[in-house]
Formats: structure tokens, C-alpha cells, sequence
């Protein structure tokens, strides 16, 4: 199945070349981190690969796509930003086109724009290879990157924070999740540090 969907993004990325060595970048930084976390590797490179795979629907599309599959679909479409979209329909292609049935594959790519509360292993490193993979250059992200080497749920804690932050700044709609993750990473990081 991986060089199916490999496959797939080449063709969908084939005049986005960024993107496609993004996604390779995140699964790169995945395999790494579920190297030192005893993760299945596996899970991780297919929810790493996917987790872009509706980035470039539209907004239409997008929220067709949570309309058709999500029971709470108006608390997504009025709750998340149009940018956050792409994690939820990217979900239902893992399930739909790619028959994936795993859920700490699709609970990864579901969560990997802003992250949640209490993530498991799999959702913490595909949120935080999103943010860190060596290819993302600006300041915020080589500080996530950094503290990575140390503790995980403090690099999740900065991209959180800075990822409020940046969509704060901006002007667009902050998911209470966002803040609800930033709070409990919060907890965690202080409870560490004490």
C-alpha cells in the first residue's frame, strides 16, 4: 500500500514539488521519533504520507467531504479555520480511497494541524514531524525541533502555542481544541520542570 499512495502523491504533487518533499520530510522526522518511541513504522509512514492529501481541496470540497462523513460536521466547519479542514476530509480519503481502518493512523492525520488533548504517541509525532521536519526553516520550528531532542510533549507544548499564536496574529479562528491541548500540554511541561 505505501508505494500506492507514494504513487498517488507523486502524481498529485507533480507541479508542487515543496509539498511533495514536505510530506516525505514528515515521514522522515516520523520514522526517526517511532524509532526512539518503539512505534510501528508502518502506521507512522502511512499516516505520514496521507497527512496532506486533501491540503489542496478546495474549501468546498473540504467541507463537502466532513458534511458527507462527520456526524458533528457543522461543530468542524464553524469551529476550525478552513486551513484545519484538510485534516478531517484527509482522514476520510485514508478511509475511503485507501481502505485504512487503523485508528492511530487516521486519528494521526485527523489531528495533525493543531493537535489535541492527551495524544497518543502516534498523533504526538505526526503533529510534531509536521511542525519540525528538516526541510521547515523558519525560527519557531528549529526551537520545536530542538527541544524534540529532550522531550516530546514540551516540543508539542511550543508548536501548539506558537500554532495559536500564528492563526491569532492572523486573524483566523483558533479551534477551542487548540487551546484545550495547549492547556493540558502546559500542565505537562510544568509538571516536568518543577
Amino acid at each position: 500500500m505505501i508505494k500506492t499512495i507514494i504513487e498517488d502523491l507523486e502524481k498529485t504533487y507533480q507541479n508542487k514539488p515543496k509539498r511533495l518533499k514536505h510530506v516525505f520530510g514528515v515521514r522522515d522526522m516520523a520514522i526517526k521519533l517511532g524509532k526512539i518511541y518503539n512505534c510501528d513504522l508502518s502506521k507512522l509512514e502511512t499516516a505520514a504520507l496521507l497527512h496532506d492529501i486533501t491540503k489542496y481541496y478546495t474549501k468546498e470540497e473540504n467541507i463537502k467531504i466532513i458534511h458527507d462523513n462527520y456526524d458533528n460536521a457543522l461543530e468542524i466547519i464553524q469551529g476550525y479555520n478552513e486551513f484545519i479542514y484538510h485534516g478531517f476530509s484527509g482522514r476520510v480519503i485514508a478511509e475511503t480511497k485507501y481502505q485504512i481502518t487503523d485508528n492511530d493512523i487516521l486519528s494521526s492525520i485527523e489531528h495533525h494541524t493543531i493537535g489535541k488533548p492527551n495524544m497518543t504517541i502516534y498523533e504526538k509525532i505526526i503533529f510534531i514531524s509536521d511542525y519540525t521536519e528538516e526541510n521547515r526553516t523558519y525560527d519557531n520550528c528549529i526551537k520545536a525541533r530542538k527541544l524534540l531532542e529532550k522531550d516530546i510533549d514540551l516540543a508539542v507544548f511550543t508548536a501548539i502555542d506558537d500554532s495559536i499564536k500564528f492563526y491569532e496574529d492572523l486573524g483566523d479562528d483558533v479551534p477551542k481544541t487548540a487551546y484545550e491541548a495547549r492547556e493540558y500540554y502546559k500542565q505537562i511541561k510544568e509538571s516536568n520542570h518543577d
